[in-house]
């Protein structure tokens, strides 16, 4: 039998871990569904939605998910200031998800202040409306399984 050459390709240098964009905040560690500080100390609170706090009935799952969607960066258009003096927030991910619709979509937050704030920041708004019908008719995440969301 005949025995084919084939050249020998060396194999691709592992490529370098993506550098941390220097344009991005960084979430630090704390926090939970709806509000954090970033590694320099400001405070954000994602506009117009409600985390559950850790302790109640899906906080935890809002907080992991928060948590995950800003592990690789966040910006955050602050829009106004809360009575605690948080930068409330538009909070585009490092993949630009909005963080504020995302949640909403998959149920991780609530609607408690979209129509106290809207207000303030009307395309938000628009966005979250269509997110939270879609949510509560899949019945996603809290709002298929804690009583009262």
């Amino acid at each position: 039998p005949s025995v084919v050459e084939r050249p020998v390709v060396p194999a691709a240098a592992p490529s370098p871990s993506p550098k941390p964009r220097a344009d991005l905040l960084r979430a630090a560690s704390g926090g939970d569904g709806d509000s954090w500080k970033d590694t320099s100390g400001r405070e954000y609170r994602l506009g117009m939605v409600n985390a559950p706090e850790v302790d109640e009935c899906w906080g935890r799952e809002a907080t992991d998910a928060r948590r995950s969607l800003v592990a690789g960066g966040f910006r955050a258009d602050v829009y106004t200031r809360d009575r605690y003096g948080r930068g409330v927030s538009v909070v585009p991910a490092a993949d630009g998800t909005n963080v504020n619709v995302a949640l909403a979509r998959r149920g991780h937050v609530d609607d408690r202040y979209l129509d106290e704030f809207r207000h303030e920041n009307r395309s938000l708004a628009v966005d979250l409306d269509a997110a939270f019908a879609a949510a509560k008719r899949e019945r996603a995440g809290l709002w298929g399984v804690c009583t009262g969301g």
